[in-house]
């Protein structure tokens, strides 16, 4: 024999033995499956036999952390996400992702405070101090949009954490319709009163809008077309323009907009997680805090609305975030929530998988 027949001979030999043991693993599975019924529960469909699955992702500032945990849940049981729909932290988590950052990097993000340090550039009783001043230059004829911080920075922050990856090679230009995984930010138009689900155009600028809470940050104001932000004034007409800010007051928890991907795509699995839930009872004495009125009436209305659509959704995951207040920059707070979104996802596998299979 040869060498090349006896090269030849071995090949043919691991093949064999390769499809044999490809076989017995097939059997010895199968067989376990058969015995054990529960197992198949909790085995992930392949590509080829199950549903889309689309991910809404709701606002909730700081409790919205818990996204990431839920994220992390998600590809430790192997479970494909064909797209995913976000308000406010919603967008800022799930935008990240599927411009191909890892849940563990968005939590050091989140943990190591550059995330909400780029969102506050400056401390916000410091911008109040300020505030009267910044009016100023209305009395000379400058008219900006009404907001503490315009929010390019905080932009310019979310393209530099996803420029460089691999993923986005052919994407320089990091626009949201050509991302690794299909994502929507969920903004809400003040001209027209309507939500929007921004499709087109630059990441940064697409999670910008969709986060920028009213009186905090100033509107974005962007193309009706291809969604392109429009620095200063609108040239003439109003009609062919948004003027975009957090999507909260319409869409916090964005279902309907993934329900109308889903009918887009032909048919999907709507998976909302809502990071509100039940209230807490406060007492009397909390509300003598400043701001505290405020973000309680804030939290009441953002829940009403996702309550309006919630049973929309095939399934809601509702993490334990009772207690974490919407702007808290404790580190703590955020890793509880992190904690919370994957207790919360990884009790939610086993009917998430079972609602997964084909129809």
């Amino acid at each position: 024999m040869t060498p090349f027949s006896r090269r030849r001979h071995i090949a043919k030999s691991i093949a064999f033995i390769t499809a044999i043991s490809g076989l017995i693993n097939t059997w010895s599975t199968d067989a376990a499956l058969a015995s054990n019924p529960a197992l198949e529960q909790t085995r992930a469909p392949s590509a080829e036999h199950r549903k889309k699955l689309i991910l809404c992702l709701g606002g909730g500032g700081t409790r919205g952390a818990a996204h990431v945990g839920v994220l992390r849940q998600l590809e430790k049981n192997h479970i494909k996400i064909d797209a995913v729909v976000g308000t406010s932290i919603g967008a800022i988590v799930g935008g990240l992702y599927c411009a191909g950052l890892s849940p563990d990097e968005i939590e050091h993000l989140l943990v190591d405070k550059a995330l909400i340090k780029s969102y506050l550039t400056v401390p916000v009783v410091f911008r109040l101090v300020i505030a009267p001043i910044m009016y100023i230059p209305h009395l000379f004829g400058h008219h900006p949009y009404d907001g503490l911080y315009r929010g390019n920075r905080f932009a310019n922050f979310i393209n530099k954490q996803v420029a460089g990856l691999d993923a986005n090679k052919t994407n320089p230009d990091l626009n949201v319709e050509d991302l690794p995984i299909k994502f929507e930010a969920v903004a809400c138009d003040l001209l027209a009163a309507e939500p929007v689900a921004i499709t087109k155009g630059n990441l940064g600028r697409a999670i910008q809008a969709s986060s920028a809470v009213p009186f905090l940050r100033r509107p974005v104001l962007m193309t009706r077309k291809d969604f392109i932000r429009l620095p200063g004034k609108a040239a003439d007409d109003d009609k062919d323009c948004y003027l975009l800010v957090d999507g909260g007051p319409q869409a916090n928890l964005p279902i309907l907009q993934g329900r109308a991907l889903a009918d887009h795509l032909g048919g999907a699995m709507v998976v909302a997680v809502d990071v509100y839930g039940d209230f807490n009872k406060w007492p009397t004495k909390h509300f003598r805090k400043i701001g505290s009125t405020a973000e309680r009436s804030l939290e009441i209305m953002l829940a009403s609305v996702e309550k309006r659509d919630i049973e929309k959704a095939d399934l809601v995951i509702t993490p334990d975030v009772s207690g974490i207040n919407l702007l808290s920059t404790d580190v703590a707070e955020g890793e509880r929530a992190v904690k919370a979104g994957d207790e919360a996802c990884q009790a939610a596998i086993p009917r998430l998988l079972q609602k997964l299979q084909a129809l």
